[in-house]
């Protein structure tokens, strides 16, 4: 039997276990690899594609044919009413009727839904890349929050430790007003780690959302996101392949097949009718053929007008890709000049700010050692220096936030 300090023991480990084992450790090419497999959009885009696949096949073919069936001239009225051996012309008939769709109105037909189940899979991948550069930027907070928290924690805890050798020398007569000054500081320090540890958890939230995995942890080093993923000039000229236009330019064949398909609209369907008629003993049975024609008579009134209409949404659709190419040329100029921006004010927060409020804090922490600075001077300076890092780590994360969505403005197959 266990004693109580083992049995104790032994629950602490299982609890780490299981605490270790329910976080996810991953890197950022598997959350992006866990995000499409979790997604419904992408499932329910790929369903809709099959779904217009089969269309197409089902129209290049016939209409099911027709069994007909029943009794021809049976008498209503006289001696003869309701009897079916009484009149010549009474007889049972059966017989079988297939329409002939023309075969250049089912491949049109069939074409518009292979150019519809083109663009659904257009869609695909702009739901790919929006799903990537969602699931990017979730990854990249939830990392650089992290950094936050734990940048925090090693300064929250020197200033604790700080106010604790203070608090033993007000025992020894030193000044109380310092430890109250130096508690109201780490106050100010623990707020601001309450904050980062909130953004820790809204990232893991959000990504939770994404991949459908709980608390996970962000594994492998981060990608290059302090500079662009290409040159401008490259950039401008990769915009043609982005997912929206792409799908736009499907819509525009959409639209073009269904005006080829109400083109032929006119051709005439034929009907064929094969029957044989059985009448009572004594006499001939008989047997037929017929057939059907549409008859398009007043074509210039239905169907031209339904290939006009078509024709118009064509031009509606060629306008509507110009206006789309049109809008991620300006939304690419737009990222970058936020990217750079962001950049900047990062790297003035890393290369100038977070170096002088380094020095300064040494510098008053040499002056508390010489006593030449109070207690709350050097915690302000502790302060001053969380305050400044959070900073960086926030304009770290606008950085981030910027490139992941110039990144993944198409999708990537293989990740950073």
């Amino acid at each position: 039997m266990l004693k109580p300090c083992s049995y104790r023991a032994w629950l602490a480990l299982m609890l780490f276990i299981s605490t270790a084992a329910s976080a996810a450790q991953m890197t950022l090419d598997e959350a992006l690899t866990q995000a499409e497999h979790y997604s419904a959009d992408l499932s329910a885009n790929l369903h809709q594609r099959q779904a217009l696949e089969n269309q197409a096949d089902s129209a290049m073919q016939l209409p099911d044919p027709k069994l007909k069936f029943g009794i021809d001239n049976l008498p209503v009225g006289g001696n003869n009413a309701r009897r079916f051996t009484r009149e010549d012309m009474t007889m049972q008939r059966i017989g079988f009727m297939q329409d002939y769709v023309s075969s250049t109105k089912r491949e049109r037909k069939a074409d518009a839904f292979r150019a519809e189940a083109a663009s659904t899979a257009a869609g695909y991948q702009n739901v790919r890349a929006r799903l990537q550069r969602d699931t990017a930027q979730a990854w990249l907070e939830l990392a650089l929050a992290q950094q936050a928290v734990a940048a925090a924690q090693k300064l929250l805890a020197e200033s604790e430790r700080q106010i604790a050798v203070q608090r033993a020398a007000v025992a020894g007569g030193g000044s109380a007003g310092a430890v109250l000054d130096g508690r109201l500081v780490v106050i100010d320090m623990r707020d601001a780690l309450t904050d980062a540890q909130r953004d820790v958890a809204i990232a893991q939230a959000r990504l939770t959302q994404l991949t459908g995995l709980a608390q996970i942890q962000t594994a492998g080093p981060l990608p290059r996101f302090e500079r662009l993923p290409a040159d401008p000039t490259v950039l401008a000229e990769g915009i043609t392949q982005h997912p929206e236009i792409l799908q736009a330019r499907r819509e525009a064949e959409v639209s073009q097949a269904r005006a080829a398909q109400s083109a032929v609209a006119a051709i005439p369907d034929v009907g064929v009718e094969v029957y044989y008629g059985k009448r009572d003993a004594g006499r001939d049975d008989m047997a037929g053929i017929m057939f059907t024609v549409d008859l398009p008579l007043f074509q210039s009134q239905r169907q031209d007008k339904d290939h006009a209409a078509d024709q118009a949404r064509t031009f509606e659709a060629n306008d509507r890709l110009a206006l789309t190419m049109r809008d991620h040329t300006a939304q690419l100029d737009t990222l970058v000049a936020q990217y750079q921006a962001a950049q900047t004010r990062w790297l003035r927060q890393k290369d100038e700010v977070l170096p002088l409020q380094t020095q300064r804090l040494q510098l008053t922490q040499a002056q508390y050692r010489s006593g030449g600075a109070t207690l709350a001077e050097l915690l302000g300076a502790r302060r001053a220096l969380l305050a400044s890092e959070l900073n960086e780590n926030r304009a770290a994360r606008e950085l981030a936030q910027s490139w992941a969505a110039i990144r993944y403005l198409i999708p990537q197959e293989k990740n950073l």
